[in-house]
């Protein structure tokens, strides 16, 4: 889940062994809750729309062109660290700016997996010799999973101080409730593993999602997606935090797509990947049994929520095109209701509210995602409006990519643009024999 502040500026120790099979017990259980047949049945196969990284039905490519998208893989590759044999090695920063300066002077870049997860997503899927890139920071978050304790299974916020990029949970100065932060348990579990299935679905080396390191923290984060799961199939944000979220189910859902795939082609565990195809299906039946007002036409942004609130951007408007944007599978019925409710609620946000024309977010906040979704309904008049307004923004040449642009817009900036040629490794032979030998 993406929240205003980051975009949207989201028991005791034991051997491995002893995790590994604390999180089949929880995951067992929880499949076991599954609704019957007859309550979820499993729609026909449909064939996908697009090349998309989360297998959405949202098209990609067409609005964003190779200028835009090449500059925003540039403002990315000023966001790596690399500091090989440092513990930021690897890391990807959410802003070129500063996040913190200490009482020394010293400024502090903050580090959010869920923020970067999402963005490597978009930036491998138009960039394949970003693999490396992703390679290393999928390593920097199996160092820093934390695999006992109450946070098992996350990676939380770190920082890293600009300059000699020394790391940091806590530096100093910093606020306390802003040390080892996780916005939610959920979708940062389900980002680590879609970031995984893409670099695997992009060409990386299964050899490098086998290696142990690696293993463990995809399972941990799977485990995280099965103790967060309710048994109506919705999923908690965060242990100490029980709200139960549209945004964050969605999420949910094509984590546990994620680790199917993952399961199937990596580690072939085609049993356990079928178990992960229902904890994804239950989680769709959960979305669509309590997130869905059908009296209203639009989804509740929480279970239990109050009603939606039209005049409100985040959350209640930006709501509505999760369940579009991460429209995966073959729920056909959750996609058509998706499409129904943006199209009713961008109604809302027309004439001098126009939220192709202007950030609507009181934040200041950008949202492609939200492009991605009129795209994704045939909207493609104010999508090419948002696309151009944020083209003029970001290509300043005097503040490139400025604040609040952040890592997390690539996914949905990049899911508009097409891919990069793919170099030729040279010329072809036919081409080669037909030079002249004094070359």
């Amino acid at each position: 889940m993406i929240t205003a502040v980051e975009m949207r500026a989201h028991p005791p120790s034991a051997p491995w062994s002893r995790v590994i099979g604390a999180a089949c017990l929880v995951l067992a259980a929880w499949i076991a809750a599954l609704p019957s047949a007859a309550a979820v049945t499993p729609p026909a196969a449909t064939a996908a729309v697009g090349v998309s990284p989360l297998d959405s039905r949202c098209p990609t490519g067409s609005l964003v062109d190779a200028a835009l998208r090449d500059a925003a893989l540039a403002a990315l590759d000023r966001l790596v660290v690399r500091a090989p044999g440092r513990a930021a090695h690897g890391a990807v920063r959410t802003h070129h700016s500063a996040g913190h300066v200490d009482p020394s002077g010293q400024a502090w870049h903050r580090v959010s997996a869920y923020a970067a997860n999402l963005g490597l997503i978009g930036a491998v899927r138009v960039d394949k010799s970003l693999l490396p890139v992703v390679a290393d920071w999928l390593h920097w978050q199996a160092r820093q999973i934390a695999l006992v304790g109450p946070a098992r299974g996350v990676v939380r916020d770190q920082w890293v101080r600009q300059g000699d990029v020394e790391q940091a949970m806590c530096p100093p100065g910093l606020a306390a409730a802003l040390c080892g932060q996780v916005d939610a348990y959920d979708s940062t579990a389900a980002s680590l593993l879609l970031l995984a299935r893409a670099y695997a679905q992009q060409g990386g080396d299964p050899a490098l999602l086998r290696q142990r390191e690696m293993q463990r923290a995809l399972e941990a984060a799977a485990q995280v997606l099965a103790e967060m799961g309710r048994p109506d199939g919705l999923t908690w944000a965060k242990p100490d935090h029980p709200v139960a979220y549209l945004m964050d189910a969605v999420e949910a859902d094509a984590g546990w797509r994620a680790w199917a795939g993952l399961q199937r082609e990596v580690y072939g565990r085609a049993a356990a990947g079928e178990q992960a195809v229902l904890a994804a299906r239950k989680v769709q039946a959960g979305v669509q049994a309590k997130l869905w007002d059908s009296e209203a036409g639009f989804w509740r942004v929480s279970a239990d929520g109050p009603p939606l609130r039209f005049e409100r951007w985040y959350p209640d408007t930006v709501a509505q095109a999760w369940p579009l944007l991460w429209s995966g599978g073959t729920d056909t019925l959750g996609f058509e209701r998706a499409r129904s409710a943006w199209r009713g609620v961008a109604r809302h946000w027309q004439g001098e509210a126009d939220w192709a024309r202007r950030n609507v977010d009181p934040d200041g906040f950008w949202w492609p995602a939200v492009a991605v979704a009129a795209h994704c309904v045939g909207d493609d008049t104010s999508a090419r409006v948002w696309v151009a307004r944020a083209r003029a923004r970001w290509l300043l040449p005097t503040s490139p990519f400025a604040w609040p642009f952040q890592v997390s817009d690539l996914l949905w900036l990049l899911w508009l643009a097409d891919p990069k040629p793919t170099p030729s490794p040279g010329l072809p032979s036919a081409v080669v024999s037909a030079l002249p030998s004094t070359l």
